[in-house]
């Protein structure tokens, strides 16, 4: 009987300590500057594109067959530029990335291949924000790292940075997750997606860029010739290339801005952190 309760013990102290270590989670070059996470489920390894303005954690269909998962239901959401995207959904997937595991009531299922280039590599998923919902993440994408912090870790993590102005946005049906960062200007704050998978320009909308002064006529189509721009992010002054687009949001942080600090997401408080 002692035994057991020692078994036991152990048993209870094990789960306790994969809950909550402290876990870093790889991420892999892709297209341009995009990543990519190796995925498990079910004991098969998938590619899966990491992008924190996607608003949700998305399977192929293909995936949803392999696993007989029952595709269901309609979800709608938009991309930056106002495109609506159709997808569905699928119930109870456990989704393993480094050494943690992390189950999901719902995902979308849709193929984001649809979208790409034919000559792109493979992916398989998408992982967003939304799949660290019960974490607190921090993204240092200059080292190619997740970091899912456990209590301790958290705390250091947080000590040394500052808080940002941020909104956590939810979606149309209230099931997704988007970040946004206040950025300000003229003593307003102007919001701006929070997207490592804006492999792109740093953008802003047609009316933020009268905001700083920026004239359409003077933006070139290769952006890299675009004259820079100063953002304040927080305590920090981003200087950096920008492009106006006609898009639905105030702008959209690229990944070369995200990529400049280091980040630290709680999301159960709400909030972020930057280095």
């Amino acid at each position: 009987m002692r035994l057991n309760k020692v078994l036991y013990s152990l048993l209870f102290l094990c789960n306790v300590i994969q809950i909550f270590a402290q876990d870093t989670i790889k991420l892999k070059p892709y297209i341009e500057n995009m990543k990519t996470v190796d995925v498990f489920i079910e004991g098969k390894k998938y590619n899966f594109l990491f992008d924190t303005g996607g608003s949700e954690t998305i399977i192929s269909p293909e995936i949803a067959k392999t696993i007989k998962k029952e595709i269901y239901g309609s979800t709608t959401g938009f991309r930056m530029s106002g495109e609506i995207i159709k997808a569905q959904k699928a119930d109870d997937i456990t989704l393993s990335m480094g050494n943690t595991k992390i189950f999901h009531p719902t995902v979308g299922i849709w193929d984001l291949m649809s979208i790409l280039p034919k000559d792109f590599p493979k992916v398989d998923g998408v992982i967003s924000l939304k799949s660290f919902i019960n974490t607190i993440l921090t993204v240092e994408l200059s080292k190619n790292i997740l970091i899912i912090e456990d209590k301790t870790s958290a705390k250091k993590a947080i000590k040394r940075k500052s808080l940002l102005p941020t909104r956590f946005a939810n979606g149309l049906e209230g099931a997704e997750l988007n970040i946004f960062i206040g950025i300000s200007k003229q003593n307003k704050l102007y919001w701006f997606l929070f997207d490592s998978g804006n492999s792109g320009p740093f953008l802003l909308s047609n009316e933020s860029a009268e905001v700083w002064q920026i004239k359409k006529e003077n933006q070139k189509d290769n952006y890299e010739n675009n004259p820079e721009s100063m953002f304040a992010i927080g305590s920090k002054n981003l200087k950096i290339k920008s492009f106006i687009r006609d898009i639905i949001y105030d702008g959209v942080l690229n990944f070369d801005a995200i990529s400049k600090y280091i980040f630290t997401i709680d999301f159960k408080n709400k909030e972020v952190w930057i280095e």
